[in-house]
């Protein structure tokens, strides 16, 4: 994740595709831990508003839902890709949405009006043999696996802008979590690349 110095990770009023980091290192980095992973897993509204192809990654999955905010004809669902896009999303999403995407990508039904993310690591890890599943957001899906304590690493990217705007979206949303719901996060990494500083922290869940 790379949050603005005020901690958003894009604009309150995005209408394009937004990359916050201005600099090249950034990307490399993040293209080189989705190398690493088994599998990469995005939101619906992350993907409605940038279409990444989430390469190099073999297995991409987006997390919906009802499947609105997922195009058919995103990016990450292209064969010439390789690999397998999944479409993790709950019983409620329709069956015109399913006939929609059922041709683009592998349909995993884990919930009933929201995906159920730990049922949703475990079938990675029981039907696509994943150990190691990289998420990068937005808000929502972040929330979801830190109120299920399933984020052992987070990665931080701190970039030298400042975008304001109390509707603009942060690394965690949802309802929040009490003061001391979650364990401190423990500093594990540093390094600085021109004016950004690239964090690495650890959660140890007990």
């Amino acid at each position: 994740m790379a949050p603005s110095l005020d901690g958003k990770i894009a604009p309150a009023h995005k209408r394009a595709p937004f990359a916050m980091s201005r600099g090249p290192e950034d990307p490399k980095r993040m293209r080189a831990l989705r190398a690493r992973a088994d599998a990469l897993i995005i939101g619906a509204t992350n993907l409605e508003a940038d279409d990444p192809d989430l390469m190099p990654s073999a297995l991409r999955v987006v997390v919906t839902r009802a499947g609105e905010r997922v195009n058919a004809g995103a990016k990450m669902f292209d064969p010439a890709l390789g690999g397998e896009a999944i479409v993790a999303h709950a019983s409620t999403m329709p069956q015109a949405r399913r006939a929609a995407l059922g041709p683009r990508a592998t349909l995993v039904e884990l919930g009933t009006s929201e995906v159920d993310v730990v049922h949703l690591l475990e079938w990675l890890g029981r039907e696509r043999g994943c150990k190691v599943v990289l998420c990068e957001g937005g808000g929502v899906v972040n929330a979801s696996l830190l109120a299920a304590r399933a984020i052992d690493e987070l990665f931080l990217t701190i970039v030298p802008r400042v975008l304001g705007g109390s509707s603009a979206p942060t690394i965690v949303e949802g309802n929040g979590f009490a003061p001391d719901a979650l364990p401190d996060a423990r500093l594990t990494h540093v390094e600085q690349v021109g004016d950004e500083l690239f964090l690495v922290y650890a959660f140890d869940w007990t």
